[in-house]
């Protein structure tokens, strides 16, 4: 069986499940279909010169040399390939999949790509919480929150995806691509293409009234809304209010660590 992650973290905790369970992953392999595609141009491929840009844009806070980003971009390519051959070799895949908008994405997308080929495939969607224990209750936004020994507590949950679920999907990425919006993301369990500054008010409520850190916000909003938003797409919106004149610079200790900056709100 081939399982499909939607985050290189998910894939680490998948690959390590694979290896460590036996009896529930015996003999199984993974792929990631990542690339964020619930941010930016989405008209052309996933590996295409519009998604290379936008890996360069949304996460411009890390210096990635030429070579490294063609390596990602070789392995996403790789993984996709991967996908296509086991369904049409017949084998057995099966998508985790969450709520979070670039997860929404990916399964969307995926159904889109399989969807002329007759294949089995199966889906385990993340619930909003679940148990570890008999006082604690876990929320997360997506499986690369899940360690490698949490994965077969949830494959009771499988289901299979029909052919009608994988057309509809489908159907939703043709859309989205047609839209081609800056930014999409579920509002109400629909995943629709919103404008980009779709989030800026929760950054904004989280702004102190006092000098602060850029790092310290970004990570205030993470902690309070499990949505699966990357800190890049964050700092690109608030280096967007800095442009703005809604934010200053107070102070830039470090110009290689962006996320250091110390901002302050205009009056």
């Amino acid at each position: 069986m081939l399982e499909v992650v939607f985050s290189d973290s998910a894939k680490g905790s998948m690959s390590m499940a694979i290896k460590q369970d036996k009896e529930n992953f015996y003999n199984h392999d993974v792929v990631c279909i990542g690339l964020n595609l619930d941010i930016g141009d989405i008209s052309g491929t996933i590996d295409g010169v519009e998604r290379k840009k936008e890996f360069v844009r949304v996460f411009s806070s890390v210096k990635f040399k030429d070579e490294e980003i063609e390596q990602f971009f070789n392995m996403q390519r790789d993984d996709y390939e991967k996908l296509i051959r086991c369904a049409k070799d017949r084998e057995s895949i099966r998508v985790w999949k969450s709520n979070a908008a670039f997860s929404a994405c990916a399964y969307a997308f995926v159904c889109y790509t399989l969807k002329d080929i007759d294949c089995d495939i199966r889906e385990v969607t993340l619930p909003e919480f679940f148990d570890i224990s008999r006082d604690t209750i876990k929320q997360c936004a997506d499986w690369g929150e899940i360690a490698p020994d949490e994965f077969k507590q949830f494959l009771h949950s499988e289901k299979k995806i029909s052919d009608a679920e994988k057309r509809y999907q489908s159907n939703i990425w043709d859309s989205l691509k047609k839209e081609n919006a800056p930014l999409r993301a579920v509002v109400n369990g629909k995943l629709i293409s919103v404008c980009e500054d779709f989030y800026d008010h929760l950054i904004i409520k989280h702004i102190p009234k006092d000098s602060f850190v850029m790092a310290r916000l970004i990570g205030t909003v993470l902690g309070s809304y499990s949505l699966g938003v990357s800190d890049g797409w964050y700092a690109l919106r608030i280096n967007k209010m800095i442009d703005e004149n809604k934010l200053q610079v107070v102070l830039r200790k470090d110009k290689s660590y962006p996320y250091g900056a110390v901002l302050q709100k205009r009056d």
